[in-house]
């Protein structure tokens, strides 16, 4: 029988598509606590509005007017792929239902990309750049004197350090805001495309082999790098995890306007899961009551192992 443009590889491709939808479905991506979604339709996208972070003040004379940087942080779309052939002679031989785990396997893949990018972000950002010029986390960040972004800078810091303890760094994160820390850049959903037909792929001609992948388009990339504060080098545990928050609450913008931020994201590795979920979800420490009960939601990620 052939199988050049046969209702066989019609009904497998359709078959394949339900297994794609139904893969994207196994997971349940958690980049959306951390990250906004910025919908792409160019190469690069720049952020100009990172530059300025938005504080309002009293109306005295007229307006002040913040411009947005003419050159902001530019981030650029990257293309991921996944392609696995199939002989041709097990499609011949009804061997197809072997390789539909495989297509939601694929699709489970390219829903956890994000995951992947967003988070895999946080454990480079001591030496990565953020719209100021500076690594995303860094003890010199510059804030200028007046609210246009001129006059003299001090420096304000996002990262916490101690002596070596040998734990893993952790994050404390305000993602109550429209902008939250990092940034989800998705140009092209993750998309399934088949090439059954011989007459189209060379590969199936010359190999006997069906193709099928999955593609995607986006990136991950830093925001304002006020909303994420970084600890290491130092034990997980209440008092350090305090003082991280006030160190948070402390910044201040261009101007010296408190940026009155609400840090409502614990982000630690695997290894400090049920230690962090003590701290925070407990009822008791000790005896006592636990003061930073629901003060912070636990989020957990592999990607920020170091």
């Amino acid at each position: 029988m052939s199988f050049n443009k046969s209702a066989v590889l019609s009904i497998l491709d359709s078959q394949f598509k339900k297994d794609f939808v139904a893969g994207l479905a196994l997971t349940k991506p958690q980049w959306g606590e951390v990250a906004m979604k910025i919908a792409s339709n160019t190469k690069t996208n720049t952020y100009g509005f990172l530059g300025q972070f938005p504080k309002m003040r009293e109306w005295v004379g007229e307006r002040q007017i913040q411009a947005m940087q003419a050159q902001g942080m530019s981030i650029e779309n990257k293309t991921y792929e996944t392609t696995v052939s199939i002989p041709r002679t097990d499609i011949e031989d009804d061997q197809v239902g072997l390789f539909r785990p495989m297509v939601q396997q694929a699709a489970q893949s390219a829903a956890e990309l994000p995951d992947d990018l967003v988070f895999g972000l946080l454990k480079k950002g001591k030496t990565e750049l953020c719209y100021d010029g500076q690594a995303f986390f860094d003890t010199d960040h510059p804030v200028y004197e007046k609210v246009d972004g001129t006059g003299s800078a001090s420096q304000q810091s996002n990262i916490s350090k101690g002596g070596n303890t040998g734990e893993p760094a952790f994050y404390l994160l305000d993602t109550s805001n429209a902008i939250k820390p990092l940034i989800w850049q998705e140009r092209t959903a993750p998309e399934i495309e088949t090439k059954f037909d011989p007459s189209q792929s060379e590969k199936v001609f010359m190999e006997d082999v069906y193709l099928w992948g999955v593609r995607s388009r986006g990136a991950a990339g830093f925001g304002f790098w006020q909303l994420a504060h970084r600890v290491e080098d130092t034990t997980l545990n209440a008092e350090n995890i305090m003082a991280a928050l006030a160190k948070m609450k402390a910044l201040k913008g261009d101007g010296g306007k408190l940026l009155n931020l609400r840090p409502n994201v614990l982000l630690v590795p695997p290894s400090l899961e049920f230690k962090a979920r003590q701290i925070c979800e407990a009822e008791l420490i000790n005896g006592s009551s636990n003061i930073l009960k629901g003060v912070l939601k636990v989020v957990v990620s592999s990607q920020v192992v170091e």
